[in-house]
């Protein structure tokens, strides 16, 4: 159900399709909402990436804009 931000579901619709074409790609959704997401690519865990860090490269924040446009940009690395 759409919320009252997006009354019809169009920017639900639209990011959901590009999620999904992105999970293809090999990509996990971290968190997920109607308007934004973040995912990751390539997520390891191993004791080299403890020690490496994650970089921001390898998380993304997913967002559409009230005319349905998705735009996917660095995330900030996470902390623990």
């Amino acid at each position: 159900m759409a919320g009252a931000i997006d009354r019809f579901g169009h920017r639900k619709h639209a990011l959901d399709a590009f999620l999904q074409g992105k999970v293809g790609e090999g990509f996990q959704i971290e968190t997920h909402t109607d308007t934004h997401a973040i995912i990751v690519i390539g997520r390891r865990r191993s004791l080299l990436n403890w020690f490496r860090g994650r970089g921001a490269a390898s998380r993304y924040v997913v967002s559409v804009d009230e005319h349905g446009e998705v735009t996917m940009i660095p995330a900030e690395p996470r902390r623990n």
